[in-house]
């Protein structure tokens, strides 16, 4: 007979911990390294994101007040590899063109397409070599530039400029059958474009000049 002060037997069996606690304790120190580590790279990925808006924010900034050469230098180097300084390059590549300073031009727009081998715009490159060396006489370098811009970019803006306009290099210098085939290219891989127009028309040209 048990006594009313007496607790029931299931009352005394003592209840097995969770696994939850039993993680806890058997795993505390890792639990709370990869805690700390998760925390860690937590503010490491927030810190990135900021410093990389802040930057973004200061390039554009310094672009919009930039007006000459030293102006696009100082964005180009404090905030390089950013669309900035992507921009800064061909603007000063340009400014030293028309200055009459090639050599140092053609130098800027092979380091913009070095340095933005992926960019929508790193045909610019390229293509601003190619006007360089136009405006230089120096044709045979500018149809190289022009082949290596529409065979290097073939889905970018400029392939269809570079192609006519090695077209017609070749034109002027004579190549009638290569400046036919050049432009039969332009107008059967970009039917749609300006220039393929514009190579129908010169297309008609060439095949009416002497041979």
């Amino acid at each position: 007979m048990s006594s009313p002060f007496t607790p029931p037997d299931n009352e005394l069996e003592i209840t097995g911990p969770s696994t939850l606690e039993l993680l806890w304790t058997n795993h505390r120190g890792s639990l709370l390294g990869g805690i700390g580590a998760l925390a860690a790279l937590i503010v490491i990925v927030v810190a990135v994101l900021v410093t990389a808006r802040a930057t973004r924010i200061g390039s554009e900034t310094a672009l919009s007040t930039a007006s000459d050469e030293r102006g696009w230098r100082m964005v180009i180097s404090k905030y390089p590899r950013t669309p900035a300084s992507a921009d800064a390059m061909l603007l000063l590549a340009a400014s030293l063109r028309d200055a009459g300073k090639f050599e140092e031009s053609d130098g800027l727009y092979s380091r913009f397409t070095e340095t933005y081998p992926r960019s929508p715009l790193a045909i610019s490159g390229l293509l601003g070599r190619a006007s360089n060396a136009r405006v230089t006489d120096h044709v045979d370098i500018a149809m190289n530039d022009y082949q290596q811009a529409a065979a290097g970019f073939p889905q970018s803006y400029g392939a269809p400029f570079a192609l006519f306009n090695h077209g017609r290099l070749l034109a002027q210098q004579g190549k009638i059958e290569e400046a036919k085939r050049v432009f039969q290219t332009l107008g059967t891989q970009y039917s749609g474009s300006v220039m393929a127009q514009a190579a129908g028309v010169s297309t008609q040209a060439t095949a009416s000049a002497p041979q």
